[in-house]
């Protein structure tokens, strides 16, 4: 009984079908057939519709991809065209910085015409905030040698300690084990320039061992002295901000505000010339009689 029940859609199916071919074929016959072919016109023209409006929807549906299809392209073009525009945007953003940066190395190399500088870019850094100690792009392919010093923003940055073949490492004078021989440039007198990277939290350094006898004040001009044997003389340090005076050793204690900002460096001046050359250089004149200018060195030392 089921199974008659199941086979009964399909023979009606089937019936009509035949019907409809039937009918199909005697519209197709000639006029004798007009009545059936009214019938065939009736009975298909709801079918034909309905093929239609499929046939209008899977077209309306296939046109609907292809135009969701064509705006993810564009969309995907005009994101590929605003990253291109950004990236453009970030190099003339980054060719002006490092042009400003080149402005004012330039300006270095006017403030300290007797030296030879060479200009490096800062590729990384020790942890925190403070440039301590950093790395340079530039080796001894460049050129770079150990104890070359650094400067930026008219002032000392700091030494080269470490070269590679692209790249050199740069302690700076924050550092904790960093000690300058330095003096105050309106008397030339002699003292000490010590790191703190605790102290520059404060914007400071330490200056040590000024004699009890010499005249410092507030804004006074620290730069580096005519005796150390590892940093040329003469560059720009900072200025004296604080003074105390130890009554054991008779001597001033004072602070001092560096020139550079070391919490916003990027571009560096390396020193080519070195101080240990000019010292031969100041030995060999010596030796053949001496010059004015070596005789000019030694009278600033005093």
């Amino acid at each position: 009984m089921n199974r008659n029940n199941r086979k009964r859609p399909r023979i009606v199916f089937i019936v009509l079908i035949v019907i409809c071919v039937a009918l199909i074929a005697a519209s197709a016959s000639g006029n004798n057939f007009s009545g059936g072919g009214r019938a065939v016109s009736l009975i298909l023209r709801p079918m034909q519709s309905g093929i239609n409006a499929i046939g209008g929807l899977a077209s309306s549906a296939s046109e609907k991809r292809k135009d969701k299809a064509m705006l993810e392209s564009e969309n995907d073009s005009l994101r590929s065209k605003v990253d291109d525009l950004q990236s453009q945007i970030t190099s003339m953003q980054q060719n002006l910085a490092d042009y400003d940066d080149l402005l004012k190395l330039t300006g270095l190399s006017e403030k300290y015409p007797g030296y030879k500088m060479t200009g490096a870019r800062i590729i990384g850094k020790d942890p925190g905030n403070w440039y301590s100690s950093f790395t340079i792009n530039k080796g001894s392919s460049d050129g770079i040698k150990v104890n070359m010093n650094v400067v930026a923003d008219d002032g000392l940055v700091g030494i080269v300690t470490k070269v590679g073949p692209a790249s050199s490492v740069v302690r700076s004078i924050i550092d904790d084990t960093s000690s300058v021989s330095a003096m105050i440039s309106k008397n030339y007198d002699n003292c000490i320039v010590e790191g703190d990277l605790k102290l520059i939290n404060k914007g400071l350094l330490n200056v040590e061992m000024i004699s009890d006898d010499t005249s410092v004040v507030e804004g006074d001009e620290v730069v580096t002295s005519y005796i150390s044997d590892k940093y040329l003389p003469g560059i720009l340090i900072g200025y004296i901000s604080e003074i105390t005076t130890d009554e054991k050793d008779l001597s001033f204690h004072a602070k001092l505000t560096p020139v550079v900002d070391f919490e916003h460096l990027s571009t560096v001046m390396v020193i080519e010339d070195l101080r240990s050359d000019l010292n031969r250089s100041g030995e060999k004149q010596q030796s053949s009689g001496g010059s004015s200018s070596s005789g000019e060195e030694k009278q600033t030392e005093k």
